[in-house]
């Protein structure tokens, strides 16, 4: 099971809103979300690069019950192979916050869809949205594993041209669940967040003008780097991860259902 590095998340000037009392059960955090709300799917292509090649992952169940996972060419794709990623969120108090009360995050599952969008594999876990910033956990299960080393997904509003941020996480010692990367030590995320301006993207669901944010995570085991194009409706467009392993993984906003 990958860790929960929420717990790990350092302050560090990433604002939470105040928990919200009610009675029917909605979770506290939700209130003044804009992009992150109860019944809205947000469905995105991605692909892995690795050396020269273009991939993708498939999953595959053990007799055991076990599951593992294996790199497949873009072009090929069957039943197993996840095709899409997707991010949903839970409109009421979920497993997370029902385990830990003081969980101060939206709850969110990740979805691993095959081509009929269709999940594969489901994360559970958060984000933090509110006037003052937007921070999102990565994709984090099988192929994706890497992206809990490098920047994640975040915003500091309002976006303006030059703005810098910063944001650390200390990620600790290699546990041994952890496959994709091999680290000594305790090891944290010196994270720096430059707005580099606004750019409009021809996507999927059409043309959409975006603030591009570039992300670089220093550690003792290298640089990791986010490149991040935000849109004030859709949220997190498109993510360009550069990773210590070497890969870079592309994620880009197919369709909002």
């Amino acid at each position: 099971m990958a860790i929960n590095v929420s717990v790990f998340a350092q302050k560090n000037d990433l604002y939470v809103e105040p928990k919200l009392a009610n009675d029917k059960g909605i979770n506290p955090y939700n209130y003044d979300n804009k992009i992150y709300v109860d019944g809205k799917t947000y469905v995105y292509e991605y692909y892995i690069v690795k050396g020269k090649d273009t991939l993708k992952y498939a999953i595959a169940n053990g007799t055991d019950g076990a599951r593992s996972w294996r790199y497949v060419p873009k072009t090929q794709r069957d039943s197993n192979t996840v095709e899409y990623l997707g991010i949903k969120t839970l409109g009421k108090v979920g497993p997370i916050m029902m385990e830990n009360a003081n969980y101060k995050q939206t709850e969110l599952f990740l979805f691993h869809y095959n081509a009929d969008l269709k999940p594969l594999e489901t994360e559970l876990t958060g984000v933090i949205e509110n006037k003052e910033n937007i921070w999102l956990h990565p994709f984090r299960f099988h192929a994706l594993e890497i992206l809990q080393l490098s920047p994640f997904p975040y915003v500091k509003l309002p976006l303006t041209t030059g703005q810098t941020y910063d944001w650390n996480l200390d990620i600790g010692e290699k546990w041994p669940e952890f496959k994709a990367f091999d680290w000594k030590g305790k090891l944290t995320l010196n994270c720096r967040y430059t707005v580099q301006g606004k750019e409009t993207l021809t996507l999927p669901i059409g043309r959409v003008q975006a603030a591009k944010v570039e992300g670089v995570a220093d550690t003792a085991s290298g640089r990791s780097s986010l490149v991040s194009y935000f849109n004030d409706k859709y949220g997190f467009v498109k993510l360009i991860y550069h990773n210590l392993d070497g890969s870079t993984i592309i994620m880009t906003l197919k369709q909002v259902k």
